[in-house]
């Protein structure tokens, strides 16, 4: 039983820090940088469309909602839509404390909390990195199974210098990355460009389109900006939840 509530847990942290691959909003949502001195809340706002050969579309949108206090603590809260047909999983919020050195995943739906150690910042993820490690090019799809670095025969980076975005000094980028014929059973190369602006300050993107040769488009925007201490009471296990700590050994969860 501990195994598995150890596997399970291991792979809800993966989900929570946005690693599922193929989906928008997941891929979208990267945690913000835990540094201190720097509180604010915001909303990440994501939308993929993808049109067919007949005219149709899909599009989806999803919002996550982002906080962090003067102390460094971050909050993520995702829409409250089930992932993968998973309706435990609605509305999962993520709060990251390195003053107390745990992680909490809450489940609203099931009013319980996972506590796990959280990573140390020298192994996570840089924050402006986020966002290119994992192939795009078929982002939006749901075709992201076989997709990884190594399908991808080539990619390149551009810098776009710098800009102020919503009052915030942004660095952007620009990403070609390019899927080879018949690495996923394409006849045809697979070409994702990506356009980022990145802030330092925050320490998450606030502006990403993205568009794939094969007729994708995702876009982005960090919204509902506020340079203010949130609530402290967004940053503790709400009293009526369920506590179980997942003693998971550090290098399992680096």
């Amino acid at each position: 039983m501990l195994r598995n509530a150890l596997k399970i847990a291991l792979a809800i942290s993966s989900f929570a820090t946005g690693a599922a691959a193929g989906a928008a909003d997941a891929y979208f949502a990267p945690e913000p940088a835990m540094s201190s001195g720097a509180p604010y809340s915001a909303v990440i706002a994501t939308q993929s469309s993808t049109v067919f050969s007949d005219g149709n579309r899909i599009i989806r949108n999803n919002t996550v909602h982002l906080y962090r206090d003067g102390q460094g603590r971050t909050r993520i809260e995702r829409a409250a839509q089930p992932s993968d047909g998973d309706d435990a999983q609605a509305g999962l919020i993520t709060i990251n404390d390195p003053v107390s050195g745990q992680r909490y995943l809450l489940y609203p739906k099931l009013k319980r909390a996972l506590i796990l150690p959280l990573r140390a910042p020298a192994t996570r993820a840089k924050s402006s990195d986020q966002g290119f490690d994992a192939p795009f090019a078929l982002l939006g799809f749901g075709m992201g199974i076989g997709a990884t670095a190594v399908t991808e025969s080539s990619s390149s980076e551009t810098s776009l210098g710098h800009k102020l975005i919503q009052g915030l000094n942004a660095t952007g980028t620009r990403m070609i990355r390019t899927i080879p014929s018949g690495a996923l059973g394409n006849e045809k190369p697979i070409i994702g460009t990506m356009e980022r602006w990145f802030s330092p300050d925050l320490g998450v993107p606030i502006q990403i389109t993205q568009k794939s040769s094969i007729g994708g488009d995702v876009s982005l925007t960090l919204e509902q900006l506020i340079r203010a201490e949130p609530d402290p009471a967004l940053f503790a296990t709400p009293a009526d939840y369920t506590r179980q700590d997942l003693l998971v050994p550090t290098a399992a969860v680096q």
